[in-house]
Protein backbone atom coordinates (compact mmCIF):
# COMPACT_ATOMS: atom_id res chain seq x y z
CA UNK A 1 0.00 0.00 0.00
CA UNK A 2 2.62 2.22 0.78
CA UNK A 3 4.53 1.56 -2.07
CA UNK A 4 1.60 2.22 -4.14
CA UNK A 5 1.35 5.52 -2.11
CA UNK A 6 4.93 6.43 -3.07
CA UNK A 7 4.75 5.85 -7.12
CA UNK A 8 1.59 8.09 -7.12
CA UNK A 9 3.48 10.94 -5.39
CA UNK A 10 6.46 10.52 -7.71
CA UNK A 11 3.94 10.74 -10.60
CA UNK A 12 1.72 13.59 -9.44
CA UNK A 13 3.91 15.55 -6.97
CA UNK A 14 1.77 19.03 -7.33
CA UNK A 15 -1.04 16.79 -6.00
CA UNK A 16 0.27 15.87 -2.89
CA UNK A 17 2.51 18.83 -2.55
CA UNK A 18 2.38 20.12 1.48
CA UNK A 19 1.02 23.37 2.33
CA UNK A 20 3.61 25.31 4.54
CA UNK A 21 2.59 26.05 7.83
CA UNK A 22 2.53 29.81 7.76
CA UNK A 23 0.40 29.65 4.44
CA UNK A 24 -1.75 27.63 6.20
CA UNK A 25 -2.06 30.22 9.28
CA UNK A 26 -2.74 32.99 6.82
CA UNK A 27 -5.33 31.00 5.08
CA UNK A 28 -6.85 30.29 8.55
CA UNK A 29 -7.50 34.08 9.59
CA UNK A 30 -8.47 35.88 5.94
CA UNK A 31 -11.82 36.92 6.98
CA UNK A 32 -14.49 35.19 5.11
CA UNK A 33 -16.63 37.08 2.40
CA UNK A 34 -19.38 39.08 3.50
CA UNK A 35 -22.29 37.29 2.45
CA UNK A 36 -25.17 38.68 0.16
CA UNK A 37 -28.27 39.24 1.74
CA UNK A 38 -31.35 40.31 0.01
CA UNK A 39 -32.92 41.81 3.30
CA UNK A 40 -30.50 45.09 4.09
CA UNK A 41 -32.64 45.85 7.60
CA UNK A 42 -31.88 42.13 8.65
CA UNK A 43 -28.14 42.78 7.87
CA UNK A 44 -27.91 45.95 9.93
CA UNK A 45 -29.76 44.68 12.93
CA UNK A 46 -27.80 41.55 12.71
CA UNK A 47 -24.46 43.91 12.29
CA UNK A 48 -25.78 45.98 15.11
CA UNK A 49 -26.12 43.01 17.36
CA UNK A 50 -22.72 42.18 16.77
CA UNK A 51 -21.57 44.92 17.66
CA UNK A 52 -23.58 45.55 21.42
CA UNK A 53 -22.46 42.21 22.17
CA UNK A 54 -18.76 43.72 22.10
CA UNK A 55 -20.07 46.93 23.84
CA UNK A 56 -21.26 44.95 26.65
CA UNK A 57 -18.58 42.50 27.00
CA UNK A 58 -16.38 45.64 27.98
CA UNK A 59 -18.45 47.50 29.71
CA UNK A 60 -18.99 44.74 31.90
CA UNK A 61 -15.32 43.83 32.07
CA UNK A 62 -14.86 47.50 32.80
CA UNK A 63 -17.25 47.38 35.56
CA UNK A 64 -16.41 44.45 37.27
CA UNK A 65 -12.38 46.13 36.88
CA UNK A 66 -13.83 49.26 38.95
CA UNK A 67 -15.90 46.89 41.18
CA UNK A 68 -12.37 44.87 42.30
CA UNK A 69 -10.74 48.25 43.03
CA UNK A 70 -13.36 49.78 45.04
CA UNK A 71 -13.52 46.39 47.13
CA UNK A 72 -9.27 46.31 47.59
CA UNK A 73 -9.31 50.22 48.42
CA UNK A 74 -12.29 50.20 50.67
CA UNK A 75 -10.47 46.73 52.57
CA UNK A 76 -7.27 48.55 52.51
CA UNK A 77 -8.16 51.92 54.58
CA UNK A 78 -10.12 49.43 56.87
CA UNK A 79 -6.84 47.98 57.37
CA UNK A 80 -5.33 51.43 57.91
CA UNK A 81 -7.58 52.23 60.25
CA UNK A 82 -7.29 49.31 62.35
CA UNK A 83 -3.40 48.92 62.45
CA UNK A 84 -2.68 52.57 62.37
CA UNK A 85 -5.06 54.72 63.68
CA UNK A 86 -7.41 53.43 66.19
CA UNK A 87 -7.72 49.34 66.95
CA UNK A 88 -10.64 47.88 67.75
CA UNK A 89 -11.73 45.01 70.32
CA UNK A 90 -11.36 41.80 68.77
CA UNK A 91 -14.54 40.69 71.14
CA UNK A 92 -16.60 42.21 68.50
CA UNK A 93 -18.11 41.39 65.29
CA UNK A 94 -16.37 41.89 62.12
CA UNK A 95 -19.18 44.52 61.09
CA UNK A 96 -19.18 46.07 64.30
CA UNK A 97 -15.23 46.77 63.82
CA UNK A 98 -16.10 48.49 60.67
CA UNK A 99 -18.70 50.43 61.71
CA UNK A 100 -16.23 51.91 64.54
CA UNK A 101 -14.03 52.68 61.49
CA UNK A 102 -17.09 54.62 59.54
CA UNK A 103 -17.39 56.49 63.36
CA UNK A 104 -13.37 57.28 63.40
CA UNK A 105 -13.56 58.61 59.94
CA UNK A 106 -16.26 61.08 60.81
CA UNK A 107 -14.92 62.36 64.30
CA UNK A 108 -11.31 62.88 63.28
CA UNK A 109 -11.38 62.63 59.45
CA UNK A 110 -14.32 64.57 58.23
CA UNK A 111 -16.03 65.76 60.86
CA UNK A 112 -19.98 64.81 61.63
CA UNK A 113 -20.62 63.75 65.10
CA UNK A 114 -23.98 63.17 64.90
CA UNK A 115 -23.32 60.44 62.12
CA UNK A 116 -20.41 59.28 64.21
CA UNK A 117 -22.95 58.81 66.92
CA UNK A 118 -25.40 56.71 64.51
CA UNK A 119 -22.73 54.69 63.83
CA UNK A 120 -21.60 54.30 67.31
CA UNK A 121 -25.53 53.69 68.37
CA UNK A 122 -25.64 50.42 66.12
CA UNK A 123 -21.82 49.23 67.06
CA UNK A 124 -23.07 49.58 70.78
CA UNK A 125 -26.59 47.28 69.91
CA UNK A 126 -24.46 44.46 68.05
CA UNK A 127 -22.56 44.42 71.09
CA UNK A 128 -25.21 44.24 73.36
CA UNK A 129 -26.19 40.77 72.15
CA UNK A 130 -23.71 39.28 73.29
CA UNK A 131 -21.68 41.05 75.64
CA UNK A 132 -23.01 42.05 79.07
CA UNK A 133 -24.20 45.71 79.87
CA UNK A 134 -21.35 45.85 82.74
CA UNK A 135 -18.38 44.67 80.32
CA UNK A 136 -15.71 47.39 79.77
CA UNK A 137 -16.07 47.23 75.90
CA UNK A 138 -20.10 48.72 76.60
CA UNK A 139 -18.81 50.95 79.29
CA UNK A 140 -16.24 52.61 76.82
CA UNK A 141 -18.77 52.53 73.88
CA UNK A 142 -20.98 54.20 75.57
CA UNK A 143 -18.95 57.13 76.89
CA UNK A 144 -18.11 57.75 72.87
CA UNK A 145 -21.63 57.59 72.23
CA UNK A 146 -22.51 59.98 75.03
CA UNK A 147 -19.27 62.44 73.47
CA UNK A 148 -20.18 62.18 69.84
CA UNK A 149 -23.63 62.95 70.92
CA UNK A 150 -22.96 65.99 73.09
CA UNK A 151 -20.69 67.33 70.35
CA UNK A 152 -23.37 66.96 67.88
CA UNK A 153 -25.13 69.13 70.02
CA UNK A 154 -27.51 66.76 71.99
CA UNK A 155 -27.49 67.20 75.12
CA UNK A 156 -30.03 65.08 76.72
CA UNK A 157 -29.08 61.79 74.87
CA UNK A 158 -25.42 63.06 75.78
CA UNK A 159 -26.71 62.84 79.58
CA UNK A 160 -28.55 59.69 79.34
CA UNK A 161 -25.54 58.05 78.07
CA UNK A 162 -23.08 59.44 80.66
CA UNK A 163 -25.79 58.79 83.67
CA UNK A 164 -25.79 55.14 82.70
CA UNK A 165 -22.11 54.79 82.57
CA UNK A 166 -22.46 56.46 85.85
CA UNK A 167 -24.65 53.95 87.53
CA UNK A 168 -22.44 51.19 86.26
CA UNK A 169 -18.62 52.80 87.02
CA UNK A 170 -18.85 55.87 89.01
CA UNK A 171 -15.60 58.08 88.24
CA UNK A 172 -14.74 62.05 88.98
CA UNK A 173 -14.44 62.52 84.54
CA UNK A 174 -17.74 61.55 84.25
CA UNK A 175 -18.99 63.49 87.45
CA UNK A 176 -17.44 66.34 85.65
CA UNK A 177 -18.96 65.24 82.28
CA UNK A 178 -22.26 65.53 83.71
CA UNK A 179 -22.13 68.78 86.17
CA UNK A 180 -20.90 70.61 82.75
CA UNK A 181 -23.97 69.07 81.01
CA UNK A 182 -26.57 69.98 83.82
CA UNK A 183 -24.74 73.34 83.67
CA UNK A 184 -25.96 73.90 80.49
CA UNK A 185 -29.22 73.14 80.60
CA UNK A 186 -29.96 75.47 83.53
CA UNK A 187 -30.14 72.77 85.95
CA UNK A 188 -27.28 74.39 88.82
CA UNK A 189 -28.29 72.60 92.07
CA UNK A 190 -27.43 68.89 89.75
CA UNK A 191 -24.72 70.40 88.37
CA UNK A 192 -22.92 71.71 91.47
CA UNK A 193 -23.55 68.18 93.03
CA UNK A 194 -21.19 66.16 90.41
CA UNK A 195 -19.20 68.64 90.42
CA UNK A 196 -18.57 68.79 94.18
CA UNK A 197 -18.60 65.04 94.19
CA UNK A 198 -15.77 65.15 91.17
CA UNK A 199 -13.59 68.08 93.09
CA UNK A 200 -13.98 65.67 96.72
CA UNK A 201 -12.55 62.83 94.64
CA UNK A 202 -9.69 64.54 92.24
CA UNK A 203 -8.90 68.07 92.52
CA UNK A 204 -7.62 69.32 89.27
CA UNK A 205 -7.81 72.48 87.39
CA UNK A 206 -10.68 71.65 84.70
CA UNK A 207 -12.76 70.84 87.67
CA UNK A 208 -11.92 74.26 89.19
CA UNK A 209 -12.96 75.93 86.39
CA UNK A 210 -16.24 74.13 86.09
CA UNK A 211 -16.85 75.00 89.48
CA UNK A 212 -15.88 78.84 88.92
CA UNK A 213 -18.26 79.10 85.75
CA UNK A 214 -21.27 77.53 88.08
CA UNK A 215 -20.87 80.38 90.74
CA UNK A 216 -19.98 82.70 87.76
CA UNK A 217 -23.32 82.17 86.22
CA UNK A 218 -25.30 82.33 89.52
CA UNK A 219 -23.40 85.55 90.08
CA UNK A 220 -21.26 84.52 92.67
CA UNK A 221 -18.30 86.19 91.81
CA UNK A 222 -16.46 86.63 95.12
CA UNK A 223 -16.12 82.52 95.07
CA UNK A 224 -15.87 82.01 91.58
CA UNK A 225 -11.86 84.68 91.42
CA UNK A 226 -10.57 82.58 94.26
CA UNK A 227 -11.06 79.29 92.21
CA UNK A 228 -9.59 80.44 88.99
CA UNK A 229 -6.74 82.10 90.25
CA UNK A 230 -6.32 78.83 91.98
CA UNK A 231 -6.36 77.08 88.63
CA UNK A 232 -4.38 79.38 86.84
CA UNK A 233 -1.87 79.22 89.59
CA UNK A 234 -1.39 75.78 89.51
CA UNK A 235 -1.68 74.90 85.63
CA UNK A 236 0.99 72.86 83.98
CA UNK A 237 3.32 75.39 81.33
CA UNK A 238 2.28 73.05 78.46
CA UNK A 239 -1.31 73.34 78.85
CA UNK A 240 -1.64 76.31 77.12
CA UNK A 241 -5.04 76.21 75.62
CA UNK A 242 -6.63 75.51 78.98
CA UNK A 243 -4.72 78.34 80.62
CA UNK A 244 -6.55 80.62 77.56
CA UNK A 245 -9.90 79.66 78.69
CA UNK A 246 -9.20 79.97 81.89
CA UNK A 247 -8.12 83.60 81.40
CA UNK A 248 -11.41 83.90 79.26
CA UNK A 249 -12.77 83.16 82.57
CA UNK A 250 -11.51 85.12 84.53
CA UNK A 251 -12.36 87.72 82.19
CA UNK A 252 -16.25 86.95 82.53
CA UNK A 253 -15.97 87.21 86.43
CA UNK A 254 -14.58 90.91 85.94
CA UNK A 255 -16.87 92.15 84.14
CA UNK A 256 -19.69 90.80 85.88
CA UNK A 257 -17.90 92.68 88.96
CA UNK A 258 -18.05 95.60 87.23
CA UNK A 259 -14.38 95.76 86.05
CA UNK A 260 -14.56 96.31 82.52
CA UNK A 261 -10.42 97.65 81.88
CA UNK A 262 -9.46 94.70 84.10
CA UNK A 263 -11.92 91.93 81.59
CA UNK A 264 -9.89 93.43 78.78
CA UNK A 265 -6.98 92.56 80.03
CA UNK A 266 -7.44 89.54 80.45
CA UNK A 267 -9.38 88.63 77.17
CA UNK A 268 -6.69 90.25 75.57
CA UNK A 269 -4.29 87.97 77.40
CA UNK A 270 -6.83 84.91 76.74
CA UNK A 271 -6.43 85.45 73.02
CA UNK A 272 -2.69 85.30 72.86
CA UNK A 273 -2.64 82.36 74.73
CA UNK A 274 -4.83 80.95 71.89
CA UNK A 275 -3.88 82.50 68.52
CA UNK A 276 -1.42 80.83 66.10
CA UNK A 277 -2.50 77.00 68.25
CA UNK A 278 -3.70 74.25 66.02
CA UNK A 279 -5.75 72.52 68.59
CA UNK A 280 -9.31 72.20 68.86
CA UNK A 281 -9.84 73.66 72.24
CA UNK A 282 -7.32 76.70 71.75
CA UNK A 283 -9.58 77.42 68.66
CA UNK A 284 -12.89 77.32 70.69
CA UNK A 285 -11.60 79.61 73.24
CA UNK A 286 -10.25 81.99 70.54
CA UNK A 287 -13.92 82.26 69.30
CA UNK A 288 -15.45 82.87 72.71
CA UNK A 289 -12.95 84.99 73.74
CA UNK A 290 -12.75 86.90 70.56
CA UNK A 291 -16.79 87.75 71.31
CA UNK A 292 -15.62 88.51 74.65
CA UNK A 293 -13.41 91.53 73.10
CA UNK A 294 -15.96 92.64 70.63
CA UNK A 295 -18.69 93.34 72.78
CA UNK A 296 -16.08 94.51 75.34
CA UNK A 297 -14.58 97.16 72.89
CA UNK A 298 -18.38 98.21 71.64
CA UNK A 299 -19.23 99.16 74.79
CA UNK A 300 -16.31 101.29 75.08
CA UNK A 301 -17.34 102.64 72.04
CA UNK A 302 -14.37 101.13 69.60
CA UNK A 303 -16.89 99.88 67.17
CA UNK A 304 -14.52 99.54 64.54
CA UNK A 305 -12.10 97.43 66.96
CA UNK A 306 -15.43 95.45 67.75
CA UNK A 307 -15.98 94.42 64.40
CA UNK A 308 -12.82 93.26 63.56
CA UNK A 309 -12.99 91.57 66.69
CA UNK A 310 -16.08 89.85 65.94
CA UNK A 311 -14.83 88.57 62.27
CA UNK A 312 -12.42 86.90 64.03
CA UNK A 313 -14.63 85.00 66.60
CA UNK A 314 -16.79 83.98 63.35
CA UNK A 315 -13.22 82.57 61.64
CA UNK A 316 -12.41 80.99 64.93
CA UNK A 317 -15.81 79.29 65.47
CA UNK A 318 -15.54 78.05 61.41
CA UNK A 319 -12.27 76.56 62.31
CA UNK A 320 -13.41 74.64 64.94
CA UNK A 321 -16.66 73.54 63.54
CA UNK A 322 -18.81 75.37 66.09
CA UNK A 323 -21.93 75.36 63.95
CA UNK A 324 -23.89 77.34 66.80
CA UNK A 325 -20.95 79.71 67.99
CA UNK A 326 -20.65 80.91 64.33
CA UNK A 327 -24.28 81.41 64.13
CA UNK A 328 -24.07 83.75 67.01
CA UNK A 329 -20.99 85.30 66.02
CA UNK A 330 -22.16 86.55 62.58
CA UNK A 331 -25.42 87.72 64.14
CA UNK A 332 -23.21 89.90 66.05
CA UNK A 333 -21.19 91.18 63.13
CA UNK A 334 -24.04 91.99 60.60
CA UNK A 335 -25.67 93.48 63.75
CA UNK A 336 -22.51 95.66 64.26
CA UNK A 337 -22.03 95.76 60.45
CA UNK A 338 -25.72 97.39 59.72
CA UNK A 339 -25.42 99.90 63.24
CA UNK A 340 -22.15 101.49 61.40
CA UNK A 341 -23.58 101.54 58.18
CA UNK A 342 -26.67 103.69 59.92
CA UNK A 343 -24.51 105.89 61.79
CA UNK A 344 -22.26 106.67 58.88
CA UNK A 345 -25.42 107.78 56.73
CA UNK A 346 -27.22 109.77 59.14
CA UNK A 347 -23.83 111.42 59.71
CA UNK A 348 -23.43 112.03 56.16
CA UNK A 349 -27.50 113.07 56.17
CA UNK A 350 -26.59 115.45 59.16
CA UNK A 351 -23.55 117.27 56.94
CA UNK A 352 -25.51 117.72 54.24
CA UNK A 353 -27.98 119.93 56.06
CA UNK A 354 -24.98 121.32 57.84
CA UNK A 355 -23.84 122.52 54.25
CA UNK A 356 -27.36 123.59 53.05
CA UNK A 357 -27.46 125.66 56.04
CA UNK A 358 -24.18 127.50 55.42
CA UNK A 359 -24.07 128.22 52.26
CA UNK A 360 -27.23 130.37 52.13
CA UNK A 361 -25.38 132.51 54.72
CA UNK A 362 -22.35 132.39 52.70
CA UNK A 363 -24.46 134.00 49.92
CA UNK A 364 -25.71 136.66 51.99
CA UNK A 365 -21.95 137.80 52.97
CA UNK A 366 -20.71 137.31 49.16
CA UNK A 367 -24.22 139.67 48.56
CA UNK A 368 -23.18 142.34 51.71
CA UNK A 369 -19.92 142.39 50.19
CA UNK A 370 -20.85 142.95 46.62
CA UNK A 371 -22.94 145.86 47.89
CA UNK A 372 -20.16 147.46 49.90
CA UNK A 373 -17.94 146.71 47.09
CA UNK A 374 -20.25 148.71 44.95
CA UNK A 375 -20.94 151.10 46.82
CA UNK A 376 -16.99 152.24 47.59
CA UNK A 377 -16.04 151.96 43.86
CA UNK A 378 -18.96 154.66 43.65
CA UNK A 379 -17.63 157.10 46.40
Amino acid sequence: MNSRLLALTRRCPHQFRRVPTTQRRWQQTVPPKPAMSSNPTVAAFRIVGQQLKVTLKYTGLTAASLALATAIAWQSYHLYIENYRESTPNELSYRARNLLHGAYVREHISPDYQVAANYVRKVLNIALETLDESSDIVIQLRLRLANDENRAGNVLEAITEYTRVWKLAPSPAVAKKLGDLYMRIGELEEAEQFLTWSFQQESNVTTLCSLASLYAVRRQFKLALPLLLQALKSMPEEEICLKGIVQNQLCEVMYGMGKTDEALGWAQASLESCSGKEDQDCRECGGVVSNNLGRLLEIKGEFEKALTHYKQAVAYAAASNDLGGQAQYETNVQRLTEQLSQEKHEGATVLSDVTSAIQPQEAKKDKGSSWLNSLFNKK
